[in-house]
């Protein structure tokens, strides 16, 4: 839209915000644990999960106040799932008599977020390297 024709959408409608592109997003991080060859290292792996689009960044953002407690739910959940995977591993090397470096490093718990971005869903989605660098 022209900034002419701007100027005169917000003179007669003068609560108008202008159109925009946001995105409110659901990531899940994944921990890796990777190359116990070379003393080990961790890295992220950073996926995106769901996305909406809002027209202004005032939507986005009470969208946004709205998911954070969605994100803490489903961390609270991820760790206690976590904890539970390294109880009922250590109970199996209890029950062998096996010390715990018979098992591989644990990758560790997953974790949520949401954000808001501009212009595309998908900013930060990435992937760990594999590989001792």
């Amino acid at each position: 839209m022209s900034d002419q024709l701007q100027e005169a959408f917000f003179e007669v409608c003068n609560e108008a915000k202008p159109a925009g592109h946001f995105f409110v997003c659901l990531y899940v991080q994944h921990p890796f644990f990777g190359g116990p060859e070379e003393g080990g290292w961790w890295g992220t792996d950073t996926e995106l999960v769901a996305y909406d689009h809002c027209n202004t960044k005032e939507e986005a953002d009470a969208k946004l106040a709205a998911l954070k407690s969605l994100a803490d739910r489903l961390n609270k959940q991820a760790l206690s799932e976590f904890g539970d995977h390294c109880l009922r591993q250590t109970a199996w090397l209890d029950e062998r008599g096996l010390d715990d470096s018979f098992l591989p490093e644990v990758d560790g718990e997953t974790s949520y977020c949401v954000t808001v971005e501009e212009d595309k869903p998908g900013e930060r989605v990435s992937r760990g390297s594999r590989c001792y660098e």
